[in-house]
């Protein structure tokens, strides 16, 4: 069943969590918010089987990783209901002429909004950090039912067309100067998504291309891929995996089995510290089987979308290229035909989790200097 996104969000209330003031040594001032928005989408209704143990677990994936045929919907509706999403605005401390550029950052599966903002070793990874020092803002958020956003039921409610509609809305209240500190309403916004985040940001600009001034997506490709992953990540219920870590989420809720399994799906070979492997771990989030089941109602092909695009992934992506990218990225004109300088980057040497491998600013200088290119 194919659904056509409708979605209308009404701004209800902001609430100013923290705000760090600038002193002679720092280089970049953060503010936290939490944005209420109420959401209006076309979702699917709900019919597969809800987990009670791990064995639910493995007898789902094993199914959706088969030639099985797995029917998970018994229709559409259009839902109505209100969320808080947590998020974060950081600029430069000194005026510069891009801290009006705003860059609007999404992340993937197993992450939270850090990460875009390493709290281990920043000068290496942190890609806040990085653009701050190149003038640009950031703005990142926990995607719903992630991080400091609404916990929410992951059988059904997070669907990616209501991620994608949350994400349209914020950027309609951030290019409007909501949300955006100091520096008041930006000049310019580019997205930027990792994963699955780097789908919604192609959904949107698919559905709402006036909404994006430029587009950089990580971690991404368009080819059939196996979904041997999702096997080495080895999911199990995050709750039963780690009792308290998460609370307020359902059994829907999964989690890699351990550091190893998250490893094998994020890193390859010697391209990463083993420091910060055991911090992406710490870190992680749980995953909503929802989330899995409905990334595919986002629509891909944005002929309307015609400002800059880049697309780049690791060499050795295991989750979109099974573990080989090198000449799959392009062409991807019936894609994005009418894309000003389109852009496929292999980014040598690494896996799926670019901003936490080695030579993570070399990804992020090969992008920066793309927007740069075109006046971002």
């Amino acid at each position: 069943m194919k659904l056509s996104l409708i979605s209308s969000i009404t701004i209800l209330f902001s609430g100013v969590l923290s705000h760090s003031t600038c002193s002679d040594i720092d280089t970049r001032t953060c503010q936290e918010y939490t944005i209420p928005v109420n959401v209006t989408s076309q979702v699917f209704i709900a019919s597969y089987p809800r987990f009670k143990d791990n064995f639910d677990v493995v007898q789902f994936f094993t199914t959706l990783g088969s030639r099985s045929s797995l029917v998970p919907f018994s229709g559409a509706k259009n839902v109505t209901a209100a969320y808080s999403i947590g998020a974060t605005i950081c600029s430069p401390c000194k005026s510069t002429r891009k801290e009006k550029t705003l860059l609007l950052a999404s992340h993937g599966l197993g992450y939270d909004r850090r990460y875009w903002d390493s709290g281990v070793e920043a000068a290496n990874y942190s890609f806040v950090d990085f653009a701050i020092s190149r003038g640009y803002s950031v703005f990142s958020y926990d995607r719903l039912g992630t991080g400091k956003s609404s916990k929410v039921s992951g059988y059904d409610v997070p669907q990616s067309t209501t991620q994608l509609a949350i994400l349209q809305q914020l950027t309609s209240l951030v290019r409007n100067g909501n949300y955006t500190s100091a520096f008041g309403r930006p000049s310019k916004l580019v997205h930027i998504g990792h994963s699955y985040g780097s789908q919604l940001s192609n959904g949107l600009i698919a559905t709402t291309p006036g909404l994006s001034d430029g587009v950089i997506l990580t971690g991404l490709s368009y080819g059939e891929t196996s979904g041997s992953f999702l096997k080495e990540w080895g999911f199990r219920i995050a709750e039963l995996q780690a009792p308290g870590k998460w609370p307020g989420r359902d059994n829907n809720y999964v989690t890699g089995v351990d550091i190893y399994g998250n490893t094998a799906t994020f890193f390859h070979g010697d391209s990463y510290s083993k420091k910060i492997a055991r911090y992406n771990e710490d870190l992680k989030q749980p995953v909503a089987s929802i989330e899995l089941l409905t990334f595919r109602a986002l629509p891909q092909k944005a002929p309307m979308f015609s400002k800059p695009l880049m697309v780049i992934a690791g060499e050795f992506d295991a989750a979109f290229c099974d573990g080989n990218c090198t000449g799959i990225l392009a062409p991807l004109d019936s894609y994005f035909p009418n894309a000003t300088d389109f852009q496929a980057v292999v980014h040598p040497a690494v896996g799926h989790g670019i901003n936490f491998s080695y030579n993570a600013t070399g990804a992020y200088t090969v992008m920066l200097d793309y927007l740069k290119k075109h006046g971002l």
